[in-house]
């Protein structure tokens, strides 16, 4: 059986970033007899045709209309996402997707299991970040973690508390302490619980909640005038659309006043 060229576009609507497995699935579910043949014939055609252009081996890009393919520039957020079968925006490339980071960077940081060589795309560099052994070895990997309608996509992007202990794990990737600092305290809320269940999760040990502690105790603003237990309505501007958030788990400590969990 073949698929018709409306079911192509909206393929294409519907994936602007895809990789190879991913159009061999869609037409699988659509009866094809050859999927994984049948899609890498398509990839040559839209290649061949400036439909699409290849990132990197088997990672694909819609080329928008009118643009020649030559100067096109994808969305990172959205490449990012699909750099691993796991990947996850993450770092700073997460505090430029809720809209706080100070800087601007031309680096797209992603976390994932294993994640790919570092590449460059056009001007965009793209950098993965192993996830922390005890959060791969219990399968949270995905903690704190949250999904956004963004450019016609879907982006799997860390939200405010797990980038903000990701960064001060990692603030390599976060970019100088100034600018982590600046970009966490533009902020709307923090929620401490949801960050002491991160810390505890990966196990990060008395130097990360001490640097965790430190910036919660100096921004107390962000938290403190509610109950650790609430959940506040108020959260960052995502540069997409609507959020889905992953279920997560409660097994964060039971008391979370300053001064207590993250300097024992």
């Amino acid at each position: 059986m073949e698929v018709s060229a409306v079911d192509h576009e909206t393929f294409l609507d519907i994936e602007p970033v895809f990789t190879g497995s991913e159009l061999a699935a869609f037409l699988a579910a659509r009866g094809v007899a050859r999927p994984v043949a049948t899609a890498r014939r398509l990839e040559e055609q839209w290649l061949r045709a400036g439909r699409v252009v290849a990132v990197r081996p088997d990672l694909f890009a819609v080329v928008n209309g009118g643009i020649d393919p030559d100067r096109f520039q994808p969305m990172s957020s959205l490449v990012a996402t699909k750099m691993a079968p796991d990947a996850v925006v993450s770092h700073h490339a997460a505090l430029d997707s809720w809209g706080i980071s100070y800087s601007l960077w031309f680096a797209a940081v992603y976390s994932a299991t294993d994640p790919a060589p570092p590449m460059f795309y056009g001007r965009m560099y793209y950098r993965g970040v192993r996830f922390p052994e005890r959060l791969i070895a219990s399968g949270d990997q995905h903690f704190g973690v949250v999904k956004q309608t963004y450019a016609d996509g879907t982006v799997r992007v860390t939200g405010m508390e797990r980038t903000l202990v990701d960064t001060l794990a990692d603030p390599d990737y976060g970019g100088s302490w100034d600018e982590i600092y600046e970009s966490l305290n533009r902020a709307d809320s923090i929620d401490v619980e949801t960050v002491a269940t991160d810390c505890e999760l990966r196990d990060g040990g008395p130097a990360l909640r001490a640097k965790v502690g430190f910036f919660l105790d100096q921004h107390q603003g962000l938290w403190g005038s509610r109950p650790a237990t609430s959940t506040s309505s108020a959260r960052p501007a995502f540069r997409g659309g609507p959020t889905t958030s992953t279920p997560r788990t409660s097994r964060g400590p039971a008391s979370l006043m300053p001064g207590t969990w993250w300097y024992r």
